[in-house]
């Protein structure tokens, strides 16, 4: 029963760290990026947290822990394609994005460069194969793309919770927190490419920053200290959920 409390512990903790980090991600972008640039209590909470992030980060620790401690070369042709089709398009879209007039669909988004994007990660891929395979380099052939690879899944994943998060909230609670309408490559103004490209980028920072020194904190915290440090805070937030949400 102790292991249990003790590891739900840790896992609550890590959650409302990363909701904490979410809020005052969310409050930073409107304060500072977002007009009329002023202070907005981000989510449905009263209190500082936006459970969506801490979600969010558990599910990505939960799918890919095992994955980021593997090694994937660059001498894997899978991996390197996918590794560079992953860069060419970020590369290439975000220069879009920033140089041309704002596309709100992906249909017409494909339309007008897609074969251009095609194009450009076919000639990198082909570059980027001749090189690693005829490189006497071993640094370079032992190049280890896994950052790229987790980066890629981060950015799928939290598109996915961003997306159900939005229909969940809207359809359940009539409730929208966000709306991406006129924004960048949206869908259905649930999520967009700007967003999107953020969560991949803060998350894969997150996991190979945050995480490890948060889970060498919970190592030197006394079991029974964790547990109570759970209660203190997982009280009045379930308090705040209760009257915020549902009483709401």
């Amino acid at each position: 029963m102790k292991k249990i409390l003790n590891k739900f512990s840790d896992y609550y903790i890590i959650f409302c760290v990363y909701a904490l980090i979410g809020w005052l991600y969310e409050v930073f972008w409107m304060w500072f990026v977002v007009p009329p640039y002023h202070f907005t209590n981000r989510g449905v909470l009263f209190g500082p947290f936006l459970p969506i992030y801490g979600f969010g980060l558990l599910i990505l620790l939960v799918m890919l822990h095992k994955f980021m401690q593997k090694k994937h070369k660059a001498t894997n042709f899978l991996y390197l394609s996918i590794s560079v089709i992953t860069v060419v398009t970020f590369i290439y879209t975000t220069i879009i994005e920033y140089t041309t007039p704002k596309i709100h669909h992906v249909s017409d988004y494909l339309s007008r460069y897609g074969i251009g994007l095609v194009i450009t990660n076919l000639i990198v891929l082909v570059i980027a194969y001749y090189i690693v395979k005829n490189t006497k380099s071993k640094k370079l052939k032992n190049l280890d793309l896994t950052v790229i690879l987790v980066f890629l899944l981060i950015w799928i994943i939290t598109t996915l919770i961003e997306y159900v998060s939005h229909f969940v909230m809207d359809k359940c609670f009539h409730i929208m927190l966000w709306d991406y309408t006129k924004d960048f490559l949206n869908i259905n103004a649930r999520v967009n490419w700007d967003a999107s490209r953020n969560f991949a980028i803060g998350g894969t920072v997150l996991l190979y920053t945050v995480q490890p020194l948060l889970e060498k904190m919970l190592k030197r915290i006394p079991k029974n200290r964790k547990i109570y440090i759970t209660l203190i805070i997982g009280i009045p937030m379930l308090i705040d959920f209760i009257v915020n949400v549902i009483l709401k």
